[in-house]
């Protein structure tokens, strides 16, 4: 996925930019909140880091309108418009629900307390750590990062760029994960709507996640290791609680 950046206006850096920190939050009506990287240089600042997969997430390309409302401590509320100047529909939003919800793996109640003693420190400075260990050790080809946010744990999918998902995975075809054990997570990858052409992982990723205490702000590297009899991918974590650790 391309690497995205969007530059804020000059005049709200000199009204707002001394309480602007190093990371945004993006709140949009149904999908959730996403948090982004910001870069400050003299005087500009820019949206960076996390906005390729708010942008893929929304499918945002050239022509559409992004309104933000600020509402302090570096929190944005913002609305998309496609280029007809029509308010998009929201992807949480559109009748697809009904199949993310078919997708979830209900929780025990072990479960859920195994989760909740998990550490949950996903601080911006161990996120934006996070992301640059990733960075470093993503391989060049076959592979694809993402920065877990709010729908990936509640919904449980996540998304798969669309140029990864042409060339590795096949419609509605079913691929296993591995971390660094010997232990594999079948999941099901399939496009989220008849006429999109973006896919997620969805069946079979609450398993994974929960089995792997994953959590907002942690950062998932997918490269794949073998295409028959079928796709293999490992997964790296770069958890954002332990960058956190000064």
């Amino acid at each position: 996925m391309d690497y995205i950046s969007l530059s804020i206006p000059p005049k709200f850096v000199i009204d707002f930019g001394d309480e602007i920190s190093t990371s945004a939050t993006l709140s949009v009506s149904c999908s959730g909140t996403w948090k982004v990287g910001l870069l400050k240089a003299e005087n500009n600042i820019w949206f960076c880091d996390g906005l390729e997969y708010f942008f893929e997430y929304h499918t945002i390309s050239a022509g559409h309108l992004l309104v933000f409302k600020y509402e302090g401590h570096s929190n944005f509320d913002v609305i998309i418009f496609d280029k007809t100047a029509t308010e998009i529909q929201y992807p949480s939003c559109k009748n697809d629900i009904s199949e993310e919800l078919e997708d979830m793996v209900e929780l025990d109640d072990s479960d859920m307390s195994r989760q909740d003693r998990q550490p949950s420190d996903t601080s911006s400075k161990g996120r934006e750590r996070a992301i640059q260990a990733a960075k470093m050790s993503m391989p060049k080809s076959r592979s694809f990062m993402t920065v877990l946010q709010p729908y990936n744990i509640r919904f449980k999918y996540v998304y798969v760029p669309k140029g990864f998902a042409n060339k590795h995975v096949a419609w509605n075809q079913f691929v296993n994960l591995q971390t660094s054990g010997e232990k594999q997570w079948r999941v099901r990858c399939y496009c989220h709507t008849s006429t999109s052409s973006a896919m997620r992982l969805g069946m079979g990723w609450a398993a994974f996640s929960s089995d792997n205490y994953l959590e907002e702000g942690d950062v998932c590297v997918f490269e794949v290791i073998k295409t028959s009899p079928a796709v293999l991918m490992k997964v790296s974590i770069f958890r954002a609680h332990d960058y956190a650790v000064n």
